[in-house]
Protein backbone atom coordinates (compact mmCIF):
# COMPACT_ATOMS: atom_id res chain seq x y z
CA UNK A 1 0.00 0.00 0.00
CA UNK A 2 1.49 3.16 -0.74
CA UNK A 3 0.09 7.08 0.30
CA UNK A 4 0.18 9.66 -2.64
CA UNK A 5 2.20 12.46 -1.13
CA UNK A 6 4.49 15.24 -3.32
CA UNK A 7 7.85 15.09 -2.13
CA UNK A 8 10.41 18.02 -3.20
CA UNK A 9 11.85 16.25 -6.68
CA UNK A 10 15.14 17.35 -8.24
CA UNK A 11 15.57 16.53 -11.99
CA UNK A 12 18.85 16.53 -13.37
CA UNK A 13 19.25 17.44 -17.43
CA UNK A 14 21.07 19.51 -19.56
CA UNK A 15 20.78 21.51 -22.65
CA UNK A 16 21.23 19.54 -25.53
CA UNK A 17 23.41 20.24 -28.76
CA UNK A 18 21.89 18.64 -31.67
CA UNK A 19 23.52 17.65 -35.01
CA UNK A 20 22.28 18.47 -38.50
CA UNK A 21 21.46 14.36 -38.84
CA UNK A 22 19.73 14.60 -35.58
CA UNK A 23 20.74 12.85 -32.41
CA UNK A 24 19.81 13.50 -29.07
CA UNK A 25 18.95 10.95 -25.73
CA UNK A 26 15.55 10.18 -24.55
CA UNK A 27 15.11 12.69 -21.26
CA UNK A 28 12.95 12.76 -17.92
CA UNK A 29 11.96 16.38 -18.48
CA UNK A 30 8.07 15.72 -20.42
CA UNK A 31 6.43 18.82 -21.51
CA UNK A 32 3.61 17.45 -19.49
CA UNK A 33 4.51 17.91 -15.92
CA UNK A 34 2.29 15.46 -14.87
CA UNK A 35 3.54 12.56 -16.70
CA UNK A 36 7.37 13.24 -15.82
CA UNK A 37 8.16 10.37 -13.66
CA UNK A 38 9.79 12.40 -10.80
CA UNK A 39 6.72 13.89 -9.90
CA UNK A 40 4.79 10.21 -9.80
CA UNK A 41 7.31 8.30 -7.60
CA UNK A 42 5.97 8.70 -3.90
CA UNK A 43 7.44 7.59 -0.68
CA UNK A 44 6.36 4.23 0.23
CA UNK A 45 4.13 4.57 3.52
CA UNK A 46 5.70 2.04 5.26
CA UNK A 47 9.33 3.38 5.31
CA UNK A 48 10.20 6.09 8.20
CA UNK A 49 12.98 7.75 9.43
CA UNK A 50 16.28 8.66 7.62
CA UNK A 51 16.36 7.26 4.03
CA UNK A 52 19.57 7.43 1.76
CA UNK A 53 19.07 5.23 -0.95
CA UNK A 54 20.19 4.75 -4.66
CA UNK A 55 18.39 2.24 -7.26
CA UNK A 56 19.70 1.06 -10.74
CA UNK A 57 16.55 0.65 -13.06
CA UNK A 58 16.57 0.17 -16.63
CA UNK A 59 13.49 0.25 -19.04
CA UNK A 60 12.43 0.64 -22.72
CA UNK A 61 11.15 3.99 -24.40
CA UNK A 62 9.28 3.69 -26.68
CA UNK A 63 9.30 6.21 -29.60
CA UNK A 64 6.33 7.82 -27.93
CA UNK A 65 7.94 8.29 -25.22
CA UNK A 66 5.91 5.24 -22.74
CA UNK A 67 7.99 3.66 -20.47
CA UNK A 68 7.66 -0.40 -20.88
CA UNK A 69 9.08 -3.37 -19.27
CA UNK A 70 10.73 -0.86 -16.14
CA UNK A 71 12.66 -2.57 -13.43
CA UNK A 72 14.93 -1.98 -10.64
CA UNK A 73 17.71 -4.22 -9.14
CA UNK A 74 16.93 -4.70 -5.52
CA UNK A 75 18.66 -6.67 -3.10
CA UNK A 76 16.40 -6.71 0.29
CA UNK A 77 12.67 -6.06 1.19
CA UNK A 78 13.08 -2.54 2.42
CA UNK A 79 14.78 -1.21 -1.52
CA UNK A 80 11.78 -3.51 -2.84
CA UNK A 81 9.37 -0.72 -1.81
CA UNK A 82 11.06 1.96 -3.27
CA UNK A 83 10.96 -0.18 -6.29
CA UNK A 84 7.61 -0.83 -6.30
CA UNK A 85 7.02 3.08 -6.51
CA UNK A 86 8.88 3.55 -9.22
CA UNK A 87 7.27 0.69 -11.31
CA UNK A 88 4.21 2.41 -10.60
CA UNK A 89 4.84 5.48 -11.42
CA UNK A 90 6.93 4.40 -14.87
CA UNK A 91 3.26 2.73 -16.00
CA UNK A 92 1.93 6.52 -15.92
CA UNK A 93 4.84 8.34 -16.84
CA UNK A 94 6.18 9.95 -20.45
CA UNK A 95 9.82 10.96 -21.61
CA UNK A 96 10.79 12.59 -24.22
CA UNK A 97 12.12 9.42 -27.01
CA UNK A 98 15.70 9.48 -28.42
CA UNK A 99 16.05 10.79 -31.75
CA UNK A 100 18.80 8.17 -33.41
CA UNK A 101 19.41 9.60 -37.05
CA UNK A 102 16.95 12.02 -36.85
CA UNK A 103 14.36 9.38 -36.13
CA UNK A 104 12.53 8.89 -32.65
CA UNK A 105 13.27 5.55 -31.59
CA UNK A 106 13.42 2.35 -29.20
CA UNK A 107 16.10 2.32 -26.75
CA UNK A 108 17.04 0.52 -23.08
CA UNK A 109 17.23 3.47 -20.64
CA UNK A 110 19.63 2.13 -17.99
CA UNK A 111 19.53 4.93 -15.00
CA UNK A 112 19.40 6.17 -11.46
CA UNK A 113 16.76 7.01 -8.75
CA UNK A 114 18.03 8.18 -5.44
CA UNK A 115 15.69 8.77 -2.37
CA UNK A 116 16.41 10.94 0.32
CA UNK A 117 14.84 11.77 3.13
CA UNK A 118 16.65 13.49 6.36
CA UNK A 119 16.12 12.29 10.11
CA UNK A 120 12.15 12.07 11.06
CA UNK A 121 11.48 14.63 13.91
CA UNK A 122 8.59 14.95 16.42
CA UNK A 123 5.73 17.30 15.40
CA UNK A 124 5.43 20.49 17.22
CA UNK A 125 2.07 21.35 18.71
CA UNK A 126 0.82 24.33 20.94
CA UNK A 127 -2.50 22.84 22.11
CA UNK A 128 -1.43 22.67 25.77
CA UNK A 129 -5.37 21.46 26.53
CA UNK A 130 -4.78 17.83 25.73
CA UNK A 131 -1.93 16.36 27.09
CA UNK A 132 -2.64 12.99 25.65
CA UNK A 133 -3.43 14.57 22.26
CA UNK A 134 -0.40 16.37 22.26
CA UNK A 135 1.68 13.44 23.33
CA UNK A 136 0.41 11.35 20.61
CA UNK A 137 0.73 14.09 17.67
CA UNK A 138 4.85 14.38 19.19
CA UNK A 139 5.30 10.80 18.27
CA UNK A 140 3.98 11.08 15.06
CA UNK A 141 7.20 11.47 12.72
CA UNK A 142 7.41 14.55 10.33
CA UNK A 143 9.30 14.21 6.76
CA UNK A 144 12.36 16.37 7.01
CA UNK A 145 14.27 17.33 3.60
CA UNK A 146 13.04 14.40 1.48
CA UNK A 147 13.44 14.57 -2.28
CA UNK A 148 13.75 12.25 -5.13
CA UNK A 149 16.73 13.02 -7.76
CA UNK A 150 16.83 11.23 -11.01
CA UNK A 151 19.94 10.47 -12.95
CA UNK A 152 20.26 8.91 -16.53
CA UNK A 153 22.97 6.88 -16.53
CA UNK A 154 23.84 3.73 -14.41
CA UNK A 155 26.81 5.26 -12.20
CA UNK A 156 29.88 3.22 -14.25
CA UNK A 157 32.86 4.62 -12.24
CA UNK A 158 34.96 5.41 -15.21
CA UNK A 159 32.23 7.68 -17.07
CA UNK A 160 31.73 9.20 -13.49
CA UNK A 161 35.22 9.96 -12.89
CA UNK A 162 35.22 11.69 -16.01
CA UNK A 163 32.01 13.15 -17.04
CA UNK A 164 30.56 13.72 -13.57
CA UNK A 165 27.87 12.46 -11.54
CA UNK A 166 25.17 13.77 -14.02
CA UNK A 167 25.99 13.10 -17.40
CA UNK A 168 23.89 10.95 -20.22
CA UNK A 169 24.95 7.60 -20.75
CA UNK A 170 24.65 6.46 -24.13
CA UNK A 171 21.57 4.58 -24.82
CA UNK A 172 21.05 1.46 -27.53
CA UNK A 173 18.45 1.68 -29.88
CA UNK A 174 16.15 -2.05 -29.51
CA UNK A 175 16.33 -3.57 -32.82
CA UNK A 176 15.30 -7.03 -33.46
CA UNK A 177 17.98 -8.55 -30.96
CA UNK A 178 18.67 -11.62 -33.02
CA UNK A 179 21.26 -12.71 -30.23
CA UNK A 180 17.22 -14.00 -28.45
CA UNK A 181 17.26 -16.73 -30.82
CA UNK A 182 20.13 -17.83 -30.25
CA UNK A 183 20.85 -17.75 -26.44
CA UNK A 184 19.46 -19.69 -24.31
CA UNK A 185 15.74 -18.85 -23.10
CA UNK A 186 15.03 -20.90 -20.21
CA UNK A 187 18.31 -21.56 -18.63
CA UNK A 188 19.19 -18.43 -16.60
CA UNK A 189 22.41 -16.60 -17.18
CA UNK A 190 23.42 -12.82 -17.34
CA UNK A 191 26.61 -11.23 -18.42
CA UNK A 192 28.06 -7.98 -17.96
CA UNK A 193 28.66 -6.32 -21.48
CA UNK A 194 31.41 -3.61 -21.81
CA UNK A 195 32.37 -1.37 -25.01
CA UNK A 196 33.93 1.70 -26.31
CA UNK A 197 31.17 3.97 -27.87
CA UNK A 198 32.32 7.04 -29.73
CA UNK A 199 31.04 10.51 -29.38
CA UNK A 200 28.72 9.90 -33.12
CA UNK A 201 27.06 6.61 -31.25
CA UNK A 202 29.40 3.86 -32.61
CA UNK A 203 30.05 1.14 -30.53
CA UNK A 204 33.58 -1.08 -30.70
CA UNK A 205 35.83 -3.29 -28.69
CA UNK A 206 33.06 -5.37 -26.94
CA UNK A 207 34.15 -7.29 -23.90
CA UNK A 208 32.33 -10.20 -21.95
CA UNK A 209 32.11 -10.49 -18.39
CA UNK A 210 29.98 -13.62 -16.59
CA UNK A 211 27.82 -12.71 -14.43
CA UNK A 212 25.63 -15.58 -12.68
CA UNK A 213 24.16 -18.55 -14.33
CA UNK A 214 24.90 -20.91 -17.19
CA UNK A 215 27.97 -19.71 -19.04
CA UNK A 216 26.26 -20.05 -23.00
CA UNK A 217 27.91 -21.27 -26.00
CA UNK A 218 30.56 -19.22 -28.06
CA UNK A 219 27.18 -18.54 -30.31
CA UNK A 220 25.31 -17.18 -28.07
CA UNK A 221 28.55 -14.70 -26.78
CA UNK A 222 29.33 -14.22 -30.22
CA UNK A 223 25.67 -12.79 -31.68
CA UNK A 224 25.53 -10.58 -28.16
CA UNK A 225 28.82 -8.80 -29.18
CA UNK A 226 27.72 -8.71 -32.80
CA UNK A 227 24.28 -6.98 -31.59
CA UNK A 228 26.47 -4.65 -29.35
CA UNK A 229 28.72 -3.23 -32.45
CA UNK A 230 25.76 -3.10 -35.24
CA UNK A 231 23.16 -1.53 -33.00
CA UNK A 232 22.42 2.16 -33.63
CA UNK A 233 22.80 4.59 -30.04
CA UNK A 234 22.42 7.50 -28.88
CA UNK A 235 25.69 8.55 -27.92
CA UNK A 236 26.73 9.95 -23.93
CA UNK A 237 26.50 13.41 -23.37
CA UNK A 238 28.56 15.24 -20.87
CA UNK A 239 27.56 19.50 -20.54
CA UNK A 240 25.16 19.37 -23.41
CA UNK A 241 27.61 17.81 -26.35
CA UNK A 242 28.43 14.21 -27.26
CA UNK A 243 31.19 12.40 -25.66
CA UNK A 244 32.97 9.21 -25.77
CA UNK A 245 32.08 6.93 -22.97
CA UNK A 246 32.38 3.10 -22.01
CA UNK A 247 28.95 1.77 -22.87
CA UNK A 248 27.81 -1.06 -20.15
CA UNK A 249 24.58 -3.33 -20.30
CA UNK A 250 23.61 -6.56 -18.84
CA UNK A 251 22.20 -9.42 -21.17
CA UNK A 252 20.40 -12.33 -19.47
CA UNK A 253 16.91 -13.80 -19.54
Amino acid sequence: MFMRVLPATVLVFTSLVVSAQENRPATFDYKDNEKQLQNLIIFPKEVTGKVALVLSCVSRIQPNGKMDDTGCYQTNQYEQAFASSVLKAARKARMNPAIVNGKAQEIYLQFRVEFIREKALPKKDDDKGDKKKKKKEEEEPVDVGRAVHLYLNPGYEENVLEYGYEHIAGQRVIGKEPWQDICPSRAKFSLWVRAFLSEEGIAASPTIEFGNGIRPVADCLDAIENTIITSQYAPAMAEGVPVPSTYIEIFGN
